[in-house]
């Protein structure tokens, strides 16, 4: 193969990770900003349209977003990228314009559901902000298969910063809540009238018509992973569904900052964009050694800091959640360690094989069952915890393990279509052994917070000044954990990047 066409896996992720990373951080200032500014109302308020948003988005979608990476990556020429692109962007500006005439329309049954009657006076927002949404969101893999890294980079920054923006501007111009919404919006419309602009002028130009031989070609592939997205949509969001139904809106803006994960999934799915391309031709080629090769060699590499930053983030829960959302959500610290055990979990896209390969009806299968236990689970989980007056955590326990049992029940059909062992699969022992030692670095973390602040009452941990004090002593412990974790992985963090160099 021409050494020009190969693709620079590593040197890709690092590109990506370090423009998500950056995005991260404004994003995070972004949330304490919010959370800080506005009340639990509006945030709660704010959470329930997000909510909705979503939910609908993956269903209308039908997994369409799914198809650029497969049919782009495997386009041979420019002309059968346009085309591609051209029945994508036509389909998506169909598909989201409807969804927002439907959510529009559904105004009376949102504000029943949540008990919010406020909900309509967002209206506008339900109907442009999922088109928004859709078409800045494909911009990262179009981008990927171009080649165009570093545009990646510039386009998710100057999005996070216009957005962090409005926050200060609405804050300190003294809007109220709805003019902040609105001028979110308008943010978002202006950058998704950018990628249009961008995918126009690297395709050569684009027409919005639709051939419809492949729009059927493009959903038969799509349509399976759309529907695992609805299931895998509602698994993770069906708690907040139930939170929002049997509780109030306050108490819904709680358990959705508790439950929001912290984002360091990034660097899986900066990973992903750029590792799944490669692994679509290798299996194309059935070099199915070197496609368990690179997956074991990637999810190493990144299950390594997040199942360390999972640990330290669960010792430090009620710190995190005082700084990240300010003191009056820090009643949702249980539920906020719960959902940290997802950090360590997501050092993979588990439907990987199974997308790359075209065997999407496989991931169907798995998050239909979990969707499935998780709404069975919610039910159970509080009912049961609520009689010792702990209801909130059951769905986030319920979360929680069904996304462990849809990852297991990929990985077991992926394990199929490779033709290797389930124990094959993944670098299992590896894993056990980074465990244990971010386990043993989490306790110590803990318990050296303890030790430092000995003269704190107990009691005192949960008052907002003491939590603000043993905050500064936990980044404090936290900088010298994570200087002696990285000291000793360092050589095989070295010895794998320079595998997949």
């Amino acid at each position: 193969m021409d050494d020009k066409k190969v693709v620079s896996v590593g040197k890709d992720s690092v590109k990506l990770t370090a423009s998500k990373f950056i995005t991260l951080a404004i994003a995070m200032v972004s949330a304490m900003l919010l959370s800080r500014f506005r009340s639990k109302f509006e945030y709660g308020t704010y959470s329930q349209l997000l909510l909705v948003i979503n939910l609908f988005t993956s269903i209308f979608m039908l997994g369409l977003p799914n198809s650029v990476n497969y049919f782009l990556a495997r386009a041979e020429d420019q002309a059968q990228r346009r085309k591609f692109l051209s029945v994508y962007y036509t389909l998506s500006t169909v598909l989201s314009a409807v969804l927002g005439l439907v959510l529009v329309l559904s105004v009376p049954l949102i504000e029943g559901y949540f008990k919010n009657d406020t909900i309509r006076h967002f209206s506008y927002f339900l109907a442009i902000f999922p088109w928004s949404k859709i078409i800045a969101q494909s911009i990262e893999n179009v981008l990927v298969v171009y080649k165009k890294t570093n545009m990646i980079m510039v386009y998710r920054i100057a999005n996070s910063a216009s957005l962090l923006g409005i926050i200060f501007l609405a804050k300190f111009a003294g809007w109220s809540f709805s003019g902040y919404m609105l001028s979110y919006v308008v943010v978002e419309v202006i950058f998704a009238l950018i990628v249009y602009v961008t995918v126009i002028k690297l395709a050569g130009g684009i027409d919005f018509s639709l051939d419809l031989k492949f729009v059927v070609k493009i959903f038969k592939f799509s349509i399976p992973i759309g529907l695992a997205s609805v299931m895998g949509t509602l698994t993770i969001e069906f708690d907040k569904l139930f939170i929002g139904r049997v509780l109030d809106t306050e108490t819904l803006a709680i358990y959705t900052n508790a439950s929001k994960e912290m984002p360091f999934h990034i660097i899986t799915t900066s990973v992903t964009a750029v590792v799944m391309p490669a692994i679509v031709r290798l299996l194309k080629q059935n070099k199915t050694d070197d496609v368990v090769k690179l997956w074991h060699q990637m999810s190493e590499i990144v299950f390594i800091p997040l199942c360390f930053l999972s640990c330290m983030f669960i010792a430090y829960a009620e710190q995190v959640m005082c700084i990240l959302y300010d003191f009056k959500y820090l009643s949702g610290a249980p539920v906020f360690r719960i959902y940290c055990l997802l950090i360590m979990i997501r050092f993979t896209y588990f439907g990987m094989i199974l997308n790359s390969s075209g065997k999407t009806r496989f991931v169907l299968y798995s998050s239909m069952v979990t969707l499935g236990l998780n709404i069975v689970f919610n039910f159970l989980f509080y009912y049961l915890f609520d009689m010792f007056g702990y209801g909130i955590i059951g769905p986030a326990i319920a979360t929680v393990l069904c996304v462990v049992v849809m990852s297991i029940s990929q990985l077991t059909f992926s394990s199929r279509i490779l033709k290797i062992k389930f124990s094959k699969i993944m670098p299992w022992k590896k894993f056990g052994k980074i465990l244990l030692i971010c386990s043993a670095f989490g306790v110590a973390a803990f318990l050296a917070l303890r030790a430092i602040a000995y003269a704190i009452p107990h009691e005192a941990f949960y008052d907002e000044q003491h939590v603000m004090t043993t905050a500064f002593i936990a980044i404090g412990i936290g900088v010298v954990f994570t200087v002696i974790y990285f000291a000793i992985f360092f050589k095989r963090i070295k010895n794998i990047w320079q595998q997949i160099k």
